[in-house]
């Protein structure tokens, strides 16, 4: 973390990105994120690994609603536990963070 006291905790950041990510934010939050992420790698590669992961399931999922074990898992990724997924999923997303 940043050493800026105006700057959020990790925490507070990793509760905040995906609603970074989609644009969901007011633009003094939008300031305060972004200058956490140029300051924190931990945050900056969690950051993209959101962001990929978004992007993955938009562009794998073709039906409206991502299926239930998808859903599930996510969730749980979100609440930081471990999850199994897919061998063939993560060399993407690995090659994807590959530099980060």
């Amino acid at each position: 973390m940043g050493e800026n006291t105006d700057c959020l905790s990790c925490v507070e950041i990793t509760a905040r990105l995906h609603l970074y990510i989609d644009r969901e934010l007011d633009s003094s939050e939008i300031e305060i994120v972004q200058q956490h992420l140029t300051t924190c790698p931990g945050c900056e590669c969690r950051f993209y690994l959101d962001e990929k992961i978004k992007r993955l399931v938009h562009d794998c999922c073709v039906i409206e609603r991502a299926p239930r074990h998808l859903r599930e898992k996510i969730m749980r990724i979100a609440k930081g536990e471990q999850v199994e997924i897919d061998p063939e999923l993560a060399m993407k997303i690995h090659a994807d963070l590959e530099g980060c």
